[in-house]
């Protein structure tokens, strides 16, 4: 029994069936936690919109107080007659304006909330102070008094920093406002308008507020924070989300709730823009006191919300079961029709799908194996077409040689033969007893020292032979026989026209590749160079080296030919260098 429902498990219809199952017994956990979190979501959202609207109506009302001291400002400090009293100052006009002043600031809708309205010229001389609720019970107006109270002002149409008034007996809390009284046709400063406003009576409203679930209202002013204490501010540290945090809550008016660490912090903003902003701080676990809807929609969100989950899963299921093995399959098919044949342990699995997938890996292993087979045959062929390449030896070049050493030995009494002799024996040696494919550059140009030896003595002083393989390039590998025919066409096809002549090997090294260069003063040639060997190797010639070369590096190397009709013929082999150096052989004299 154990071992059929291992094998159902391992089934795709198995392991669908045991999903099932399992959704079946679980779903009603996952409905939980989602109803829960519509809960918590649908109180957050009731509980701010309370929360904004009565918050609102009050900013609204501490708003217009401070619009309607703002303009009372503005229309004391462009009266035509305070202007021209000020021009031209005189004491019983001052006295006389005082009714009028006076009655200016009673008219205003916010006379209530007004501490102090002082205006007074421009070096604070002469002063005048409108009766107010505060003015009874404060101290005489003095100089000195008014000079402190004005360093608190506003001179900007914003709120000023809240302070304690050096004009009140009880340091009642103000705030500032200043304004200067301008002479339009000269731009002089006549005097100034002040007004101080009682905090107290300003957030009467405020301190009201009926505080929901034990939260804490504050206020900004001007970048400070205040929290609303006893009728008063209390300047306090608030930490504000940033700005790029998502609120959790925004609403129409610019209003938002957004998470302050354990907190949700509500922001209502003053209607009048960057005069305040009201903040109120409240705790989660009051967000659960709201109402939630009906039964019958808790029901239907319920089972909406198992449906969704159900499907969800099954479709992830599936798309994990059966699309993505199929995807898989579908991509390794397209892979093999790129050449790619390795093999891919993944599709290997223990359901029908692995099935496939194993006689895809085998399929693939078995056209790799005759891929490697061909390779192979191809290699053996390529090493059988490069050995006859060597092996071909021309004897009429061993003719002429024995016929040198005869010259030379009636001709000079015997003296050289024993030095042709010896040179004669190494490259019979280097021809006949080696077989290896790669040889090193000390190598090739020591065969070429032994043959370059007999040509010195069948040509005489007409040959000059000049070589510089510095000691870090005699290790590098080259097929073998790359350079012997190369000097053998600088000899018969350059030098031996022109009756005498030089030739050079050279090689050297930079960052990035070596190089390997065979030259000649001879005549030259004008045709393509391709010339076929006559001396010790028959048709080995240009193509040749260019074909053993291209076999032993591919293209990494470069074989070129420059020759100069009158000047000579240089060929250049260049080797581009890798990173594990597989060109180099330490090279043992």
């Amino acid at each position: 029994m154990i071992i059929i429902n291992m094998k159902l498990i391992h089934s795709v219809r198995g392991r669908i069936t045991l999903l099932s199952i399992i959704l079946i017994l679980l779903f009603l956990c996952a409905v939980s936690m989602l109803i829960w979190q519509m809960a918590t979501s649908y109180a957050i959202v009731d509980t701010s919109q309370n929360l904004a609207f009565t918050l609102s109506t009050l900013a609204r009302e501490v708003g217009e107080d401070l619009d309607n001291i703002q303009s009372l400002l503005i229309r004391v400090s462009i009266d035509n007659g305070l202007r021209d009293l000020l021009s031209s100052f005189n004491q019983q006009a001052w006295y006389d304006f005082y009714d009028e002043f006076s009655s200016m600031v009673s008219s205003s809708p916010s006379w209530d909330v007004i501490e102090r309205f002082i205006v007074t010229d421009s070096t604070y001389t002469h002063m005048m102070q409108a009766a107010t609720n505060a003015t009874s019970v404060g101290r005489p107006l003095r100089q000195d008094s008014l000079l402190a109270e004005v360093a608190h002002a506003s001179v900007e149409e914003r709120m000023s920093e809240v302070y304690r008034s050096p004009l009140s007996h009880d340091a009642d809390q103000v705030i500032g406002f200043i304004r200067p009284i301008l002479d339009y046709n000269s731009g002089r400063t006549l005097g100034y308008v002040f007004a101080s406003v009682n905090v107290s009576d300003l957030v009467q409203e405020l301190s009201g507020f009926k505080e929901m679930g034990g939260g804490q209202l504050y206020m900004d002013l001007g970048g400070r924070t205040y929290g609303i204490v006893d009728g008063g501010l209390e300047a306090t540290q608030l930490g504000l989300p940033g700005p790029d945090d998502d609120p959790v809550w925004s609403g129409p008016t610019g209003n938002a709730v957004k998470e302050s660490g354990p907190y949700y912090l509500l922001s209502v903003p003053a209607p009048n823009e960057g005069a305040f902003t009201l903040y109120y701080r409240f705790e989660q676990p009051g967000l659960l006191e709201s109402a939630f809807p009906t039964p019958s929609l808790f029901i239907v969100l319920s089972v909406l919300a198992a449906l969704l989950v159900i499907t969800s899963v099954m479709v992830l299921f599936l798309d994990k079961e059966i699309l993505t093995p199929v995807r898989k399959l579908s991509q390794r098919i397209h892979r093999i029709q790129e050449s790619d044949f390795s093999q891919d342990e993944s599709l290997n699995t223990d359901d029908e799908f692995g099935l496939i997938g194993r006689g895809i890996n085998e399929l693939a292993g078995e056209v790799t194996s005759l891929m490697d087979k061909r390779v192979e045959d191809e290699r053996r062929k390529i090493e059988l077409e490069y050995r006859m390449l060597q092996n071909q030896i021309n004897p009429h070049f061993l003719y002429n040689t024995f016929n040198a050493i005869r010259w030379m030995a009636t001709l000079q009494g015997a003296d050289g033969i024993s030095e042709m002799i010896t040179a004669l024996s190494r490259l019979m040696k280097n021809i006949s007893k080696r077989d290896d494919n790669m040889v090193p550059l000390a190598d090739e140009v020591s065969f070429i020292d032994d043959y370059m030896l007999i040509m010195k003595y069948r040509y005489g002083n007409t040959i000059t032979y000049v070589k510089n393989i510095p000691a870090s390039c005699e290790g590098l590998m080259l097929p073998r026989f790359t350079l012997q025919p190369l000097v053998e066409n600088a000899i018969f096809h350059g030098i031996e026209p022109k009756g005498t002549g030089a030739v050079a090997i050279m090689a050297g090294q930079a960052n990035d590749h070596w190089t390997v260069m065979v030259a000649d003063n001879g005549v030259g040639f004008c045709d393509d160079g391709h010339k076929k060997g006559d001396g010790v190797f028959r048709n080995i010639g240009l193509d040749n080296i260019r074909q053993r070369l291209a076999y032993a590096y591919g293209d990494r190397v470069s074989f070129e030919i420059h020759s100069w009709p009158g000047a000579g013929t240089q060929c250049l082999i260049t080797l581009r260098k890798e990173e594990d150096g597989d060109e180099l052989q330490v090279h043992h004299s």
